[in-house]
């Protein structure tokens, strides 16, 4: 495993021109206007869904969808946008993406605030990404000494994590470990067997995950913080196979398939300084990350083909300037970023990869009066690849640009929020979709960078009796999208390709009222329309969403929570026959019930089911997701 050396100074600001935030569960809507295309999902909102991983707590939300990514494994997109189209920033610093422009959104999550930019508005490096923004923001300790301790456990898996900080003057630390460990997971009783999948103990599903982080910081002054974190994460998983395999004709490739080992080291720098009118921001990072991917022979997992090993590394750096005066707020924005990556190993020649990236970016935001304001950005970004070392690739794609810049108006009273939107984003492709890494998947030097008009238009109304209306409306048009088709003439062989032109269009509706006394009622629902150029659905976008929440105070210290999820008819390839078709999966309905208990200040308990009703569906055809699980969870905070 390499080991990073690393010394950068670093600093930071936040979100720079991020909205005022709030919580679903506090919110009086009265006296608390906000951006509509800022969406917090907070700690309280999380821990009544009993939701571990960064995935189970952004998936709740109906402008995301699962779906798969490049090695087969459950992903997520934003409004049908794709996997690699969402930006996950923790702090300012973009988590690290490997060979396939994965951000793995499966880790366990500490205690920490997600905030959802919708990619209407300015974000956190420029013009904000095609599929809009995942922000995390950790905590820093308050008191002289913060301890927490959460723990849950379910038929199917285990999960334990603590966390101790402490300030002390101008100094503070913090500390985080987490446990997660799944043997396997149970279907619902309605799963109907298959030769491959023949009982209810999901094969291959096994994970085992720890994560240990220290960070030290330091308040200098008033104007000056600087601060170091080092996170360190082990894990290994198997990925579960299609249930539709035919045994006796299946292909090898990529069916039966595990990480054996894969692990992620982050060495982070921040620091802030900031005058009455200045801010200066700068961030360092530096990530080493390796995988062993092993593919198995048959379902067995006895007789495997020779291991590939990936041995990635990420070094960057970003640089942020905020001037502000009067009804001004204007931002530079310089990032580099240094990616490498190795693979061995597979019977294949070794390949060693190098890209680097420049992005430079320039924001503003005016308040023009009491009711109107302005915010826009633009952004240029560069990709060029350095190294491509192995024998079958002599030649290096070309430099790869982007010229992006969007605007905004919002319109503000009392109560209401009307906003509108315009702008020109770029999807650079990935490592993996310009150079070789399987035997099955064909490169593509020539790639095209996706380029999309996106257009979007807000709403939001405070009515008196604590109720709140948010509504948005968008539409994405998709030049030279990016898409992995299987050729007529390259059997059981995808290639990566650009494809002439695709349409999003969809609308948003989130409705919250505390109307009634002991009662918080969420309704939320998405509608999402995809199609390419040739007529064809994109897939795995549902085109209906819709969940129903309500949080019911049955004393001081008893809550109860009660979850109704739709998800439409979606449509799906099927990954056991690589061939070009593609399967309608039906929609699906799940209740989610949680009841709380608070026997002292510092203390909750929680039983809960997830799939009240045991609905069996899939996520992907041939995927069939959990059935019905109990938990009980347990948390303790000092102070």
């Amino acid at each position: 495993m390499k080991r990073a050396k690393l010394l950068f100074l670093l600093a930071s600001l936040g979100s720079v021109l991020a909205a005022e935030e709030y919580m679903l569960e506090q919110i009086d809507v009265e006296k608390s206007p906000y951006e509509p295309s800022i969406q917090l999902l907070s700690e309280t909102q999380a821990r009544k869904t009993n939701s571990v991983t960064l995935q189970e707590r952004i998936e709740r939300d109906v402008s995301f969808s699962v779906i798969t990514d490049n090695k087969g494994e459950p992903a997520l997109s934003f409004r049908g946008l794709g996997f690699m189209a969402t930006g996950y920033i923790e702090d300012d610093i973009p988590l690290y993406r490997n060979v396939n422009g994965f951000v793995d959104p499966k880790f366990v999550m500490t205690d920490a605030t997600l905030e959802i930019n919708d990619g209407s508005g300015t974000g956190t490096l420029g013009v904000t990404p095609v599929g809009g923004e995942v922000l995390i923001y950790t905590h820093t300790p308050d008191d002289a000494l913060n301890i927490s301790l959460y723990s849950t456990v379910s038929q199917n898996d285990l999960y334990a994590y603590t966390s101790a900080g402490s300030r002390q003057g101008s100094f503070y630390v913090q500390a985080d470990a987490g446990y997660y460990r799944q043997n396997s997971y149970r279907l619902s009783s309605d799963f109907t067997p298959t030769a491959i999948q023949p009982d209810k103990e999901r094969l291959n599903s096994d994970v085992l995950q720890h994560h240990l982080s220290f960070k030290l910081g330091w308040f200098v002054d008033d104007s000056l913080h600087i601060a170091a974190k080092v996170a360190l994460m082990r894990s290994r998983f198997g990925m579960p196979p299609n249930v539709t395999i035919d045994p006796a004709h299946h292909i090898v490739w990529n069916d039966f398939s595990r990480i054996n080992d894969k692990s992620l080291d982050s060495f982070y720098l921040y620091g802030d300084y900031s005058t009455e009118d200045t801010q200066i921001i700068f961030r360092a990072y530096h990530d080493t990350y390796e995988d062993i991917y092993d593919i198995y022979d048959d379902s067995f997992y006895t007789q495997k083909w020779p291991s590939v090993l990936y041995d990635d590394s990420r070094t960057g750096a970003i640089f942020k300037t905020v001037f502000e005066q009067e009804a001004h707020q204007s931002t530079l924005i310089v990032q580099y970023e240094s990616n490498r990556h190795t693979r061995k190993g597979g019977n294949r020649p070794e390949a060693d990869f190098r890209a680097d990236t420049l992005r430079l970016s320039l924001l503003h935001r005016w308040k023009i009066n009491g009711n109107w304001s302005f915010d826009g950005g633009l952004s240029y970004t560069s990709i060029q690849a350095k190294e491509a070392d192995i024998p079958s690739t002599s030649a290096l794609p070309d430099t790869k640009e982007g010229f992006d810049a969007q605007m905004k108006l919002t319109y503000s009273l009392t109560s209401d929020l009307l906003y509108g939107a315009v702008a020109h984003k770029t999807l650079m492709p990935s490592m993996r979709e310009m150079f070789p890494f399987f035997d099955w998947v064909e490169p593509n030097l020539s790639l095209k960078p996706e380029k999309s008009w996106q257009y979007s238009l807000g709403y939001q109304h405070d009515f008196k009796q604590r109720t709140r209306l948010d509504l948005s409306l968008y539409y994405y048009d998709i030049k030279d999208i990016i898409i992995n088709d299987v050729p007529a003439d390259l059997q059981y062989h995808a290639v990566y390709l650009n494809r002439d032109h695709a349409t999003h269009y969809g609308a948003e509706l989130r409705l919250q009222t505390k109307r009634w006394k002991d009662h918080t009622l969420c309704f939320s629902y998405a509608y999402a329309h995809t199609r390419d150029n040739e007529g064809k659905l994109l897939p795995l976008i549902p085109e209906h969403q819709l969940m129903l929440e309500d949080t019911l105070v049955l004393t001081p210290d008893i809550q109860a929570y009660i979850a109704y999820r739709y998800t439409g008819k979606r449509y799906s390839d099927n990954s056991a026959t690589y061939a070009r078709e593609l399967h309608a999966l039906g929609g699906y309905h799940t209740v989610d019930l949680q009841l709380s208990y608070n026997p002292t200040k510092e203390t909750t308990l929680r039983i809960g089911a997830n799939n009240l009703l045991d609905s069996s569906y899939e996520w992907r055809y041939g995927y069939p997701a959990k059935g019905r699980e109990y938990y009980f969870a347990f948390e303790w905070k000092l102070p």
